[in-house]
Parts: structure tokens; C-alpha cells; sequence
């Protein structure tokens, strides 16, 4: 078997009924939001003077842009806009907020020419691996380089896919990292490109290039309980979508 969706798996590219796969997306995000003290936006940009242009990469639902939206304040006359990008439609949510967009388009294929120096800010979290390769997702991070203004901010939020805790302590989470890594590299995903990032950053050109870890707080570890126990639960989605992934390899070898 070749060519297997697992930066986007089957059953996120496939989903119709995106309510199944929403929740998993909800936890993560809550998770992320809770390891990083609540910080959705990292760039000293100022949101208050004048509108701006954000470009959220991997939106699914759109929940990062409606978190950062409630949380900024309005400049005079006119409202910051947002859009957000997909690759399956049946994502984006039937009514939508204003000053959002939702726009399907995939991270490998070129952006709209009218994107390039238009935006402020661009948001990739957790989707840079849907490129495949390390070349394939360099070349993405260049490309939205290039969408953004002069003095623009690009974060990118990625995971190492390597179990953070002794193997001896969580044995589980260290053969379900196992399984992934396996599988991306399998299908030409690398799967261990997060501690690059830092670097393409600063050999695109960019400047104030920093980085951050946050550690996702999972089961018993989280003080929330109930995020605790969701974190489990929506990265067992995520493991049983790789184990079918794995299967289907084998049986193609």
C-alpha cells in the first residue's frame, strides 16, 4: 500500500459527519491552550491600533480563530479578519462568525496568488506533517512565508512524537509513538521534524525567531481531571487510526 493518508487520515480527509472527529480536535485544543498558560498568540503583535490579517492553516472547525477573536480588542473603525484554511469542507461550521472565512485548500498546493504579503499573522499548529516529507514540509513553511506583510509573524505549534516520560512509567504511550513514527515514515511522512522548525525560520530570513516548549498535560498528569481523561480519550482515536493504518501496510507488503 502506498500513499496512505496519514497526515491527514482517512478518517479526518474522509469524515462527512465532522462531529465525530470535532471533540478529539476540541481536547487537543483545550490541552494546548492549558500548556501554554492560555497563550493562543506567541508574536508581540499589537491587535489594538489597527486591523489585522490572520491565517489560520489547519482550521478544521475553527476553534483557535474563535478563541483569539473573543480575546482581542477591537481596533478603531474596523475588525481584525480571519481565514481559515482545510482540507475537508465538512469541518467548517454551517454558520459563521464575522470577520471569519473558511476556504478549502490544501497545505501542499499553492496559495491563492492575492495571498502573498497579505497577512499579519499565520497560525500552523499540528499541521506541517500533512506535507510528507522533511523537504515537502520546509518548502510549506517557505511558501507561507511568503504570504505574510512586511514585519509579519509566523507561529508553527508541532509535536516531536516522541513519548516525553519513562518507558518504564508509561509503556503504552512509548509503543503508540512507536507506531506513528513507524507508520509516517512508511507512508514518506517524517514524523520528527518539530526540533528543525526553529532553524528553517532563521535560514528563511526571518528575525526574533524563538521557541518554546509546552508539555500536554494527559490522564492522571493533568490537574483537570476530566481534560485528563479526554486526553486519553482522543489520543486513543489517534493510535487506533495508525494501529488501522499499520494493518493496511502489512497487508499490502
Amino acid at each position: 500500500m502506498s500513499n496512505l493518508a496519514i497526515s491527514s487520515p482517512e478518517w479526518y480527509l474522509k469524515a462527512k459527519d465532522a462531529s465525530s472527529d470535532i471533540g478529539r480536535l476540541t481536547i487537543f485544543h483545550l490541552g494546548f491552550k492549558q500548556a501554554t498558560s492560555g497563550t493562543l498568540i506567541f508574536p508581540p503583535l499589537d491587535f489594538s491600533t489597527h486591523p489585522r490579517a490572520i491565517l489560520d492553516v489547519g482550521t478544521a472547525d475553527g476553534l483557535w480563530m474563535r478563541d483569539v477573536q473573543s480575546s482581542l480588542p477591537s481596533p478603531p473603525h474596523s475588525t481584525h479578519t480571519f481565514i481559515g484554511t482545510d482540507i475537508n469542507e465538512s469541518f467548517f461550521p454551517s454558520t459563521t462568525s464575522p470577520g471569519i472565512q473558511y476556504i478549502k485548500q490544501d497545505v501542499r498546493d499553492p496559495p491563492p496568488p492575492d495571498w502573498y504579503g497579505s497577512f499579519d499573522l499565520i497560525n500552523m499548529r499540528m499541521i506541517l506533517i500533512a506535507a510528507g516529507s522533511s523537504a515537502a514540509q520546509r518548502a510549506a513553511v517557505v511558501e507561507h512565508i511568503a504570504l505574510l506583510k512586511p514585519g509579519g509573524w509566523i507561529q508553527i505549534g508541532d509535536c516531536d512524537r516522541v513519548c516525553p516520560t519513562n518507558v518504564t512509567e508509561n509503556p503504552s504511550y512509548h509503543d503508540m509513538f512507536v507506531c506513528i513514527r513507524a507508520v509516517c515514515q512508511k507512508s514518506g511522512a517524517d514524523p520528527l521534524e518539530a526540533p528543525k522548525m526553529k532553524g528553517w525560520l532563521e535560514e528563511a530570513g526571518l528575525e526574533e525567531v524563538q521557541e518554546m516548549t509546552a508539555m500536554r498535560a494527559v490522564g492522571k498528569r493533568n490537574e483537570d481531571g476530566e481534560l485528563g481523561r479526554k486526553s486519553v480519550e482522543a489520543d486513543m482515536i489517534i493510535a487506533k487510526g495508525f494501529v488501522e493504518a499499520a494493518k493496511g501496510e502489512c497487508m499490502g507488503d
